[in-house]
């Protein structure tokens, strides 16, 4: 199989109050946009991008980092519901919460069972780093975060989870994704688009573990290929409007419908400077 891809920012957007982008998920005319040092997303509308807050718990305020939810994951069920998972980075990150778009209600609670079958399945020496999670058929998949040298992988479990059905592990995978200049790439989101696609974001960020922010050397979208016992891995560099690789670390991605385009939400990894909403441009996913 020949992949041809390429993916270039043809718009950013600072979003005024976003801080720290890590999900993004698209429901009819409007975006979710994620960000994962608060119990607060945002709306943000399509075309004119105004944005407006969506408290999660209390006031929705930042919190120390020691403290945050770090969502960093997001999903729309087939109930139309919308799913936020913390990293499972740390046992405070095990939080799911499940928004009703209709209707404007949150719920919270704490799934600490999901994530430890995750790093059973993986075989994780420490705790797992979840990024990207989309529905595959009737299963719920989950993209955990490498580090370093500890590839990344998926593991899916049954859809029910989320209403708090038992993670019964229902398949494994690892990936190697390559590296840019020598910083390994790893997995910041995933959609999956159809039993044989799933399109992901990936950066190169020279980290030790899935705590520590580090420098970027590069971003990735790319395409994983399922066909027969083993997937294949395509992707590209991403490219900033100029042309030149981008340095932006992109964590949230919603695709159009066709996949020769879509919405990329970038972690500035600095709460001074707000999240950016960026328009791509795609090529070879379709």
């Amino acid at each position: 199989m020949r992949v041809n891809l390429r993916a270039r920012l043809v718009s950013v957007h600072p979003l005024p109050g976003v801080r720290a982008g890590s999900a993004l998920v698209r429901v009819d005319d409007r975006l979710l946009a994620v960000q994962d040092d608060a119990f607060c997303a945002a709306w943000v509308t399509l075309p004119e991008l105004v944005v407006s807050s969506v408290p999660l718990a209390a006031d929705g305020a930042p919190l120390a980092k020691p403290d945050k939810p770090d969502f960093e994951a997001a999903l729309r069920a087939p109930d139309g519901g919308v799913h936020l998972l913390g990293s499972g980075s740390l046992a405070t990150r095990c939080t799911l919460a499940r928004l009703d778009p209709g209707r404007g209600t949150v719920s919270l609670r704490e799934a600490g069972d999901v994530y430890d079958s995750v790093s059973r399945a993986l075989g994780l020496v420490g705790r797992p780093n979840i990024e990207g999670a989309g529905v595959a058929g009737d299963r719920l998949r989950l993209f955990h975060r490498g580090a370093a040298a500890q590839p990344s992988g998926s593991v899916d479990l049954p859809l029910g989870v989320l209403d708090g059905e038992t993670p019964e592990v229902l398949d494994c995978r690892q990936f190697d994704l390559g590296s840019v200049d020598g910083v390994p790439l790893a997995f910041t989101d995933a959609t999956v688009v159809d039993h044989t696609r799933t399109v992901f974001l990936a950066a190169a960020e020279n980290t030790v573990d899935a705590i520590a922010d580090g420098a970027i050397a590069g971003s990735a979208v790319g395409l994983i290929a399922y066909s027969g016992d083993r997937p294949a891995v395509h992707w590209t560099r991403l490219l900033d409007p100029d042309g030149r690789p981008s340095l932006r670390k992109v964590e949230g991605l919603a695709l159009d419908d066709d996949l020769r385009g879509g919405w990329l939400l970038t972690d500035p990894d600095d709460a001074q400077r707000p999240a950016e909403l960026c328009r791509v441009a795609l090529e070879g996913f379709d």
